[in-house]
């Protein structure tokens, strides 16, 4: 089941803040910095020792779930103690991100021309 999650774009920012709030964008970030992988709770930790005020862990994992529906993220499960973790790294390094970032909103663009 995908996620509820809905890419946006804010003309009002600009580069990767077009499509991703603070949290979010630092927990890319977060992840370009570990190409193996973290797991949920290690991006939560990080993430909040790099922001301003505090996420909860619930929105990082919401989050990172969603952006692996958008085929953002690649995750492997792991069993251990207590059920399935999940460990999240890029399918894109930055520049490549930007890319298919770029593609989805020309994609969309091309639909004004549609009516």
């Amino acid at each position: 089941m995908k996620t509820p999650f809905r890419l946006n774009l804010n003309l009002n920012e600009t580069g990767f803040n077009m499509f991703f709030n603070t949290y979010q964008r630092t927990a890319l970030e977060i992840l370009w910095k570990h190409p193996d992988g973290l797991s949920t709770r290690e991006v939560w930790k990080y993430t909040n020792e790099e922001i301003e005020g505090t996420i909860s862990r619930a929105s990082i994992i919401n989050f990172l779930a969603a952006v692996a529906d958008y085929e953002i993220l690649e995750y492997r499960e792991e069993s251990g103690k207590g059920g399935y973790r999940r460990y999240y790294s890029h399918k894109y390094d930055e520049n490549d991100l930007r890319q298919y970032l770029s593609g989805i909103v020309n994609k969309a663009l091309d639909t004004l021309f549609l009516l």
